[in-house]
């Protein structure tokens, strides 16, 4: 994801086993933010993600929002 375009959808491909960590259909890997592991563990693959960068320089300074269920985690790509 570029500064330039800050709001992307991609297709959920893996919760990782210690869901703390997502895969993206683009092969990107996701790091949750640890208070917000038990929202991922009802989120399933295929679900329709929206990525945004909203607070750059901070730890977590993505946002992933489950389209569907409208449901938001911070993050930060690693």
């Amino acid at each position: 994801m570029s500064d330039s375009n800050r709001v992307e959808e991609h297709m959920l491909m893996e919760i990782h086993d210690d869901f703390e960590t997502l895969e993206l259909d683009d092969g990107s890997k996701w790091s949750v933010e640890p208070g917000d592991n038990p929202t991922i563990c009802t989120w399933i693959p295929t679900a329709t993600i929206r990525v945004e960068l909203v607070a750059p320089g901070s730890v977590w300074p993505y946002k992933l929002t489950n389209i569907g269920e409208d449901v938001s985690v911070r993050a930060m790509k690693i």
